[in-house]
This record gives structure tokens, C-alpha cells and sequence, in this order.
């Protein structure tokens, strides 16, 4: 097997204000990158909903070196590096026409029944496939230790627009929420180094996402629950450099 490539070229609606790579449009490159890859291994999404199974994301963590500008051609990497009798890992590289590393990163997904949500063997339902043993960042995926204290607590209500194919809120939605719990004068000076998040269970379009942030000038971490805090959907802890 080798290494599925993609080139982009970086939109304009794909920018924030300073004209750099949003977060949800790098989690929707990574997720178009696993959809395309998946699809040709023959263990992508019709292949999936025939069956009733389908792959949902556990976990990603991801260094950022720096993320491209509007206009910047980027080259991006994806492969299977890893498997556990029930999750998948695959691992993503993000490079500059230069070849410089932009973005290292690994997720994990986890094989499940649909009907149920339950995680099912993943070489039971969809054989055993190669591997390319090579990590573009070598994480265990650690829990992400909730604060003691926040610092801030807003709640959003769910939109239309965030709602995907499966009817949930897309995986790449969780991060950017994060941010607006984080202080003006943070996210003006700094930039994002590190994202971990910690996928726990998929809000839906009726849910309003309670968000709470503890944030310093280094490091930031958030929670998003249902809106009664009695179901929480994501955990996310971010590093600012």
C-alpha cells in the first residue's frame, strides 16, 4: 500500500480574518482525506452503510507547525498506521510545495454498529487490511484531564449547517465551537500548536452545546455537554504558542 496523496489549494472561504487555514476547514481536509483513502481500500461509506457498520471517530491529536494562507498549494499524506481489535489509526501529514511539515497528525476510529452504536472486530465485518507502519505523530491518545475550575461558560445552539451526512454533528464542528470560549486577547497574539480532542458522543440537531473553558496564556481546555451538562459530547484541549 502506499500513502494516499491529495493536493489543495487554500480558499478564501476556507480563511479566517488574517487570511489563514480555519480548524474546521483542516478537520474537514483530514475527514475528506479518510473518505476518499477509505473509499479505495473498498471500506469507505456505501461500502459501510450496506453492511449497517460504519466508522466514527474516537480521537485525533495533531501538531501544527503552522497552517497555509489563502492561495498556498498544500500536499496532504494519509495511511492506516495502526489497529487495535476495534479501532482503526490513521495518520495524516500536511506539506508546503517545499516540502516543510505544516501539520502532523493521528485519529482514531472505531468500528461500530449502527443500530446499536456499539464497537464491533474490526476483522470480523471488514477484514483484515495493510497497514503502512510509519507515524506521523506517535500518540496514545491520553485522556484529556477535565480543570477544576473554568474559566468561562457560553451555550450554542446547534445549526442546520452543522448537522452531516449521519445526521450528527460533524466531528470537525467540536473544535471550532472551542473557540469562542477563549479570550480575545489569546487568540489575537497566539496561535494553536497542539490539538487533542476526545470524541465521547455526537450531539444532534435539536441539542444546545454547553461549553466550558479553563484557559491560560498557554494552554486552553474545554468541555461540551448537552445543555443541562448531563451528556457530554467532546472534550478538547488545545496548546497556544
Amino acid at each position: 500500500m502506499e500513502k494516499y496523496t491529495k493536493v489543495y489549494q487554500v480558499k478564501s472561504y476556507e480563511c479566517d480574518v488574517n487570511g489563514v487555514l480555519r480548524l474546521r476547514t483542516l478537520f474537514n481536509y483530514f475527514q475528506d482525506m479518510a473518505d476518499a483513502h477509505a473509499d479505495q481500500m473498498g471500506l469507505g461509506y456505501h461500502f459501510c452503510i450496506e453492511r449497517n457498520i460504519g466508522w466514527i471517530g474516537g480521537a485525533y491529536h495533531i501538531q501544527i507547525n503552522r497552517l497555509p494562507k489563502w492561495e498556498e498549494d498544500v500536499t496532504l499524506y494519509t495511511w492506516p498506521s495502526d489497529a487495535t481489535p476495534v479501532t482503526g489509526i490513521r495518520d495524516f501529514q500536511m506539506v508546503d510545495k517545499n516540502g516543510h511539515i505544516l501539520v502532523n497528525a493521528t485519529s482514531q476510529w472505531v468500528l461500530v454498529d449502527l443500530a446499536r452504536m456499539r464497537p464491533l472486530p474490526i476483522t470480523k465485518h471488514v477484514g483484515e487490511y495493510e497497514l503502512i507502519k510509519e507515524r506521523a505523530l506517535t500518540s496514545s491518545f491520553p485522556a484529556i484531564t477535565p480543570p477544576e475550575t473554568y474559566s468561562n461558560e457560553i451555550i450554542v445552539p446547534v445549526r442546520t449547517d452543522d448537522i452531516d451526512i449521519n445526521n450528527h454533528v460533524n466531528n470537525a464542528v467540536y473544535p471550532t465551537l472551542c473557540l469562542d470560549g477563549v479570550p480575545v486577547e489569546v487568540k489575537g497574539q497566539k496561535a494553536i500548536s497542539e490539538i487533542q480532542v476526545s470524541f465521547k458522543k455526537p450531539a444532534v440537531l435539536s441539542d444546545k452545546i454547553l461549553i466550558k473553558s479553563a484557559v491560560d496564556s498557554q494552554n486552553s481546555i474545554h468541555q461540551l455537554f448537552n445543555e443541562t451538562g448531563s451528556t457530554e459530547f467532546a472534550r478538547v484541549a488545545l496548546k497556544w504558542k
